[in-house]
């Protein structure tokens, strides 16, 4: 089973990325995979296929056999726990919880569940875009699939100023609900904390860097890069969108053919003042040093 996940803070540009490797062939990209506890049992969210999330052929299927194999399956217990894992002060104990006794059931759990997206896509690459540092160091302790690591980062500045934007969430269809917005302050201790989990994450097998900005302002030299690390192929030349099942994705991918464009903005960051600014991109200099 092989798995391509895409780490990094949010608002650093993991759509992007995402439908790029969507073009992958036999790819499979399922989104915010490790909010599946959230999404369907809340049923109110459409996956990006376009039906909503409790209609949709894979999630139903992950829901019925996960039921069936495990008399024990609770979803809001499971919900519970993938919170606990994601908390930064339990990062460090990762790796004892996937040895423990009392995490054993859970964790025979979420395997089964890959395992069921990956025979639903007849073993084709899944794309999780994630982005939890915690998530996927957690399936990388598991050492069940081969685990491809892309590191996503975005540069500080742009990462809060996008965060102060007012932004739909387009899943939801019944109802206006928002992303949440992050002072300066916030996003930049985020930022930071995601940044310092991350170095765990170089000590795995599969592991790559990538900067959104050279993404953007040089993509023929990522998109090899991208493709050599994962070994896999696809027209970079011809990138388009492609039906998925993400969670937390746009459903209106589902309906769309359009072509990818990949281009380099630039820094245009009007909701922070001078004083943010130039606060922020020393720290993002200072922790491209240190960090």
């Amino acid at each position: 089973m092989k798995i391509i996940y895409i780490a990094g803070d949010g608002r650093s540009g993991s759509t992007l990325l995402d439908s790029i490797l969507s073009n992958i062939d036999g790819s499979l990209s399922v989104g915010e995979c490790h909010r599946f506890w959230n999404r369907f049992y809340e049923g109110e969210t459409l996956c990006s296929c376009g039906n909503k999330i409790t209609d949709c052929e894979l999630w139903n299927k992950v829901d019925k056999q996960l039921k069936e194999r495990f008399v024990d399956y609770n979803p809001n217990e499971f919900k519970n726990r993938v919170i606990e894992i994601q908390k930064y002060k339990n990062f460090d104990k990762i790796s004892h919880i996937v040895s423990s006794e009392a995490w054993k059931p859970f964790c025979e759990q979420v395997i089964a569940y890959y395992k069921i997206i990956a025979v639903y896509n007849k073993s084709g690459a899944i794309i999780d875009s994630s982005k939890s540092v915690s998530w996927c160091y957690f399936l990388e302790q598991l050492k069940f699939s081969e685990l491809y690591i892309i590191h996503l980062e975005r540069n500080l500045p742009s990462v809060a100023n996008s965060w102060k934007k007012q932004i739909i969430l387009p899943e939801y269809d019944q109802k206006e609900v928002l992303m949440p917005i992050k002072s300066t302050a916030l996003s930049t201790k985020i930022w930071l904390k995601v940044k310092l989990m991350a170095r765990r994450l170089k000590k795995a097998e599969h592991y790559m860097f990538i900067s959104y900005e050279g993404l953007c302002k040089n993509p023929e030299h990522s998109l090899r890069k991208i493709k050599a690390f994962v070994d896999e192929d696809f027209d970079d030349k011809n990138l388009k969108m492609q039906p998925t099942h993400a969670i937390g994705g746009n459903p209106m991918r589902a309906h769309s053919n359009h072509n990818i464009s990949i281009v380099s903005h630039k820094n245009i960051n009007k909701n922070l003042n001078k004083f943010e600014y130039v606060s922020l991109k020393f720290v993002n200099q200072l922790a491209k040093i240190f960090i």
